[in-house]
């Protein structure tokens, strides 16, 4: 009997279980290292997430009628931004109304178990959608639980998450031609507006359906919203916006906004290079620039490239991006991972996203230069290169990131 010459021969079955194996005992193992360092991280956070103190105070005032933002507007801090007070549109305050009802250590526990949800939601929707082999799937696993604002979030308490979920089905939705699915994106930016800037993606993709799903979303969730807390309504975007849209120089703050405050503006937070009175117009001149460069570098691509490729520049035009609402990177990189593992891992674009992950998720905290609140730590911000790398180094990672973005997603 003649054997098929496609059929491999029989003595090189062991072999190939063992390499099967020994591949997946491999994966099990980064996997399993990955997810129990991540575990650790929210244990970390405990009984207790700093910044749910203030979802909380709104949700209770919501239950008793008082107003949302009376704590920010006549709070004594100068820093608007730095304010411990609520800040979101009243919408958000009534999606967590019900956390008010809890005691802190139940709200806590609730708060922490929705964001892992909606976390594992967005990577479901990408797995199921762009089908990876087990090596990328390994890969987004891993830079996943080690990503460095992904753990900010958690220890925080913080709402990025369920934004992440909304932006992931969003995207997914229109890249496979469903409009509707510009409804996510209009919600997410009921909940906290930054991603309204995906709007420009849109328009600039010529996808009028899907924006109009997304402003007809964006609008009817704050309508609604207004017919239940109308003043409240009438003081976030009259008062609180136009307070937050002023951005701050502290430290943390990784918009292109907030490092050129740090670099070229008066400010208590940083010793600036130089004083210039036109600073206020460089970052919005990148943005811009950044958007003109995205519409050349991926004309030709799918609607997936071109999304994913844009979603770096929301976190860097927006006035003020705390590291953790740099989770919102996550579907880049999971879209990169998968295009590179499509392309048989090639050595180039490996190499590179190794080291933007490393970027965010080791520099970022790399501890270098005086310790807050200790002497030198105010000029070494500006002063020190190294102080200043690891200080910006998720701004930087952010701006990289957008820059390689059409090379890494490239399908060949």
């Amino acid at each position: 009997m003649s054997t098929p010459p496609f059929a491999a021969p029989a003595g090189t079955a062991a072999p190939a279980v063992r390499k099967v194996r020994a591949a997946f005992v491999a994966q099990a193992a980064l996997v399993g290292s990955a997810l129990a360092l991540y575990a650790l991280v929210l244990v970390q956070g405990g009984w207790y997430h700093q910044d749910l103190d203030a979802y909380l105070a709104a949700a209770r005032a919501i239950w008793h009628g008082q107003p949302l933002y009376a704590p920010f507007l006549h709070h004594p801090f100068p820093d608007p931004a730095l304010r411990p007070a609520y800040i979101y549109p009243p919408v958000f305050a009534l999606l967590v109304a019900p956390l008010g009802l809890l005691s802190d250590a139940a709200a806590n526990i609730l708060w922490l178990a929705v964001g892992q949800a909606a976390l594992i939601a967005a990577l479901v929707i990408t797995l199921r959608w762009l089908r990876p082999p087990a090596w990328a799937v390994t890969a987004i696993l891993c830079a996943t639980a080690t990503f460095y604002p992904l753990w900010v979030d958690a220890v925080q308490g913080q709402a990025n998450l369920l934004v992440l979920l909304l932006v992931t089905a969003g995207i997914a939705g229109i890249a496979r031609g469903n409009a509707r699915f510009g409804a996510a994106l209009g919600v997410a930016a009921a909940l906290k507006l930054t991603p309204l800037l995906l709007l420009a993606w849109l328009l600039l993709d010529r996808r009028f359906r899907e924006l109009a799903w997304m402003l007809g979303a964006f609008i009817g969730v704050t309508a609604a919203a207004a017919l239940v807390r109308f003043d409240d309504t009438r003081i976030f975007f009259g008062q609180v916006v136009p307070a937050l849209a002023h951005g701050t120089a502290i430290y943390a703050n990784q918009s292109l906004q907030g490092v050129i405050a740090r670099v070229a503006t008066s400010n208590p937070y940083t010793p600036p290079w130089m004083v210039v009175s036109w600073a206020y117009l460089v970052a919005p001149s990148l943005i811009l620039a950044f958007i003109g460069l995205w519409v050349v570098r991926t004309r030709r691509q799918p609607a997936m490239v071109r999304a994913a490729a844009f979603l770096p520049l929301v976190p860097l035009a927006s006035s003020v991006t705390w590291p953790h609402h740099l989770v919102l990177l996550l579907p880049v990189l999971w879209f990169g991972l998968i295009a590179i593992a499509g392309r048989g891992w090639p050595l180039p674009s490996t190499v590179a996203i190794g080291l933007l992950l490393l970027l965010f998720s080791v520099v970022a905290r790399w501890p270098v230069g005086p310790a807050f609140n200790q002497p030198g730590f105010r000029a070494a911000q500006t002063a020190d290169p190294a102080v200043f790398l690891v200080a910006n180094a998720l701004c930087l990672g952010t701006l990289t990131l957008f820059l390689l973005a059409p090379w890494l997603l490239r399908s060949r």
